[in-house]
């Protein structure tokens, strides 16, 4: 790749991150469903072409559909004017915030001990990891730091500063975020990410969220790949 390419990639990865984890952090509002069933979305998501882009931009399609379908879905029961909305933001409050028991447990730590134990031990790792990295969730005393949610805000924010120090010339900075980048992925996300879309597929498999989790984990081993290519071949620097 040239430097043109390589600034292309970066930034296609702060966008996709930046939207997954925005997708998994909170529930949905007109700007992020508007966003990610944008035409510009479906571009990004397609942009690096490879064994998997078929499958990513099925996957990528399949859960705006989703999402589509459960706005119409809310128009049609409530009539003109209701929130078109109102289905998904119940979906998200029932995957991830309860009050009922969570099926899908969204926390690392739950899947990788087979323990429904929160702030497990193993959790220190993942902060550890965000510590390290110069990151630190504002509320990380009281908030789980392994929820699927932080921990994609935490590749976002690794792939909005890499593509940062490309465009600054600052070669090294931006080696150390996409090999830290790279160790997160196969540290912790690609540990637990296939059994929470698997829990997901099982217990809620008629809504977005679950369709949204397999196109996650398609562009996870994607990203792992793609970065594992980058810092082989040396060609971050700018």
């Amino acid at each position: 790749m040239n430097a043109e390419t390589v600034e292309l990639v970066l930034a296609n990865r702060q966008f996709v991150w930046g939207l997954i984890a925005r997708g998994f952090a909170e529930e949905p509002d007109r700007a992020f469903a508007d966003i990610i069933e944008s035409e510009h979305a479906r571009e990004e998501v397609s942009l690096v072409e490879d064994d998997r882009s078929d499958e990513i931009a099925s996957l990528f399609t399949a859960a705006v559909g989703r999402l589509a379908e459960s706005r119409q879905g809310a128009t049609a029961a409530a009539g003109e004017g209701a929130d078109e909305l109102a289905q998904a933001r119940e979906d998200y409050t029932r995957i991830f915030v309860g009050p009922n028991t969570l099926l899908a447990s969204p926390w690392e730590t739950m899947h990788t001990t087979g323990k429904r134990v929160l702030f497990h031990r193993d959790v220190l790792s993942v902060r550890d990891a965000y510590r390290q990295a110069g990151f630190l969730p504002e509320r990380y005393r009281h908030v789980a730091d392994d929820s699927i949610g932080l921990e994609c805000d935490f590749m976002a924010k690794l792939a909005a500063d890499a593509l940062t120090a490309f465009q600054k010339g600052e070669a090294e900075r931006c080696q150390d975020r996409l090999l830290q980048s790279l160790t997160f992925l196969t540290d912790h996300l690609l540990r637990w990410i296939d059994s929470l879309a698997d829990a997901m597929e099982t217990h809620y498999g008629d809504t977005f969220y679950a369709a949204f989790a397999r196109f996650v984990v398609a562009w996870c081993y994607r990203d792992e790949a793609l970065l594992t290519r980058l810092l082989e071949s040396g060609e971050c620097p700018a």
